[in-house]
């Protein structure tokens, strides 16, 4: 436990000490650019998840799909009302890769449960980074980001911490055996005091607003989690990927 616990923890630090190189020498363009790449990431992950080696066609041409429209609203960020288009555009894209690689599919019904689950894990593989930048253009937005982020790896450090040491009541065993009702207080109580200690670089709100923000974003994150522990069941896949030693993959961390 401790060598995957100090793995873990390193990883973190060295995934936020990277992020804050970037937001302190590229700013808003360069999280701009990081939230596109972490886009492009999750969804070369989800499509790995979801079509395994069964229709590489269909899966790459998906991919390089969804890239571009998620490179085209990056092109015009600014422009937030763009953001409303990427559902139409998204559904657009994979209505016509359907009908273009169906003869791939063993069934025609085989299509549909693809796809649908592919469309839900894409909610939050692409569209979540994409939101991230209604968050970096809000008053003080970047201070919020940074804030968010400590809720998502501080309540994972902490869910993993309690988890393994006092976890004894499994909360869903079918989804994920080794989540814990211990671990997921930890995980609040890390999100929360993350959270709180914010109030430091953002003493115009009050703390307690701070703690109920950080309460409800550790309990999200943990929904998330869960949500797609049941894609990786669906996918029998234990991680997403592989480039956060420790962590898994993007979607892993996308999923707080």
């Amino acid at each position: 436990m401790p060598n995957q616990l100090t793995t873990r923890i390193i990883s973190a630090l060295a995934a936020v000490a990277i992020l804050f190189c970037t937001v302190y020498f590229f700013q808003l363009k360069g999280v701009l650019w990081m939230s596109f790449f972490v886009a492009v990431i999750g969804s070369y992950e989800m499509s790995k998840l979801i079509f395994s080696n069964q229709y590489p066609k269909f899966s790459k041409t998906l991919f390089v799909g969804i890239s571009m429209i998620s490179l085209s609203y990056f092109q015009y960020y600014t422009r937030i009302k763009f953001v409303y288009l990427l559902f139409p555009m998204t559904f657009s894209l994979v209505a016509a890769l359907s009908i273009i690689f169906h003869k791939q599919f063993n069934k025609i019904e085989d299509i549909f449960s693809y796809v649908a689950k592919f469309v839900l894990g894409l909610m939050y593989a692409v569209f979540l980074p994409l939101m991230i930048l209604w968050v970096l253009q809000a008053a003080d937005g970047m201070i919020w980001f940074l804030c968010l982020l400590a809720v998502v790896f501080s309540g994972d450090i902490g869910a993993y911490t309690f988890g393994t040491l006092f976890g004894k009541t499994k909360i869903a065993p079918l989804l994920s055996p080794k989540k814990s009702l211990q671990g997921a207080i930890g995980g609040l109580l890390f999100s929360t005091i993350a959270a709180g200690l914010f109030s430091l670089l953002l003493p115009t709100v009050p703390l307690g607003i701070l703690l109920i923000l950080g309460f409800f974003g550790g309990l999200m994150g943990q929904i998330g989690d869960f949500f797609e522990s049941l894609i990786k069941r669906i996918a029998g896949a234990k991680d997403s990927g592989s480039i956060m030693p420790g962590h898994g993959g993007v979607l892993d961390r996308l999923d707080g």
